[in-house]
């Protein structure tokens, strides 16, 4: 009975598969003709049916924009680049995009720090910072042992400056590719992805408007309150939108 039902797992799994791989090419054959929302149709069947993948993201960001919907568009880019900070097409085309947002909030941070901080971790993957971590802790150990071990007063020396700094190097990369796992696993930003949302003073439709925004625009998620979300821009404001107007990244 165990082979039978492993053989009936395969079959399904390839028939799937053989599924999956007739949506792509139909997606690639649509975008290619210019049929947009055809090729949006096919690559959002992929991505309910399991598959994830920067590319994935990517093609359909392509689709959404040159379907003019732009949140959309920025919203998978975004997706994307959460997978593969350092792909340069992920990168250019979601500066393309984002640059034609209607929304151009003033950031009450320091634009610098925040730039350079989110440079640092993205210059990564959050494997490499493992990798780095790893290899730092491997180096301070050694060269600790040696100063242990070895009879030679410079020697001795060296090998405990070294050591130090190999500590400060494991120290930063382990805190930096901490950093950057948080940002790639919490859901702390989104994307609005409707043409015009109003963002109210309540979690409830008949709440006083605050403030409007538009598609494409990027916001922080403070707090989830089931079919609504407390949003905050980079200027201070707060307010609550419906968390379905919303692309959580």
């Amino acid at each position: 009975m165990r082979k039978i039902a492993a053989v009936i797992i395969c079959l399904v799994a390839f028939s799937f598969m053989g599924k999956a791989d007739d949506l792509l090419k139909k997606a690639e054959v649509a975008y290619d003709s210019k049929s947009y929302k055809e090729a949006i149709a096919s690559y959002e069947k992929l991505i309910s049916g399991g598959f994830h993948s920067y590319q994935l993201y990517f093609n359909l960001g392509n689709s959404y924009y040159r379907d003019n919907e732009l949140g959309k568009a920025i919203y998978y880019y975004e997706l994307a680049r959460k997978i593969e900070p350092n792909d340069e097409d992920v990168r250019i085309n979601l500066g393309i995009a984002a640059s034609k947002t209607i929304d151009k909030i003033d950031s009450k941070e320091n634009f610098f720090i925040t730039a350079v901080k989110s440079n640092i971790l993205s210059s990564f993957s959050t494997r490499v910072w493992a990798w780095l971590s790893i290899i730092s802790v491997l180096v301070t150990t050694s060269l600790f042992l040696v100063f242990v071990v070895s009879g030679n007063l410079i020697v001795k020396r060296i090998s405990f400056v070294l050591s130090m700094l190999a500590l400060i190097s494991f120290v930063t990369t382990y805190s930096l590719g901490y950093s950057a796992l948080n940002a790639k696993y919490e859901n702390k930003f989104g994307i609005i992805i409707i043409k015009e949302v109003r963002i109210t003073n309540e979690p409830t439709p008949m709440a006083k408007t605050k403030f409007s925004l538009h598609e494409g625009t990027k916001i922080r998620v403070v707090e989830n309150n089931g079919d609504w979300i407390l949003i905050k821009l980079d200027n201070g404001n707060e307010g609550w939108v419906k968390l379905s107007e919303v692309g959580i990244i």
